[in-house]
């Protein structure tokens, strides 16, 4: 993977700690996650509501990922 940004070694850190060098962590509660991704400096894009089973959230540097419930 591949993300342009100004600062890569923060946003390398990020990623480290949100995925724990892992990029599918089953039994993921969303809430938990959710909490997790904004205390690493994420913000919410798409609170995922009507019922939908993932949330959008951009990165430190402004790229966008998703949270899913499986």
């Amino acid at each position: 993977m591949v993300l342009d940004c100004s600062e890569p070694t923060q946003l390398a850190q990020f990623y480290q700690a949100l995925l724990g060098g892992a990029v599918n962590q089953e039994d993921r509660h969303l809430d938990r996650a959710q909490e997790q991704v904004l205390a690493l400096g994420a913000r919410m894009l798409d609170d995922g509501s009507g019922g939908r089973s993932w949330r959008v959230y951009a990165d430190p540097a402004g790229h966008p990922f998703c949270l899913v419930r499986h």
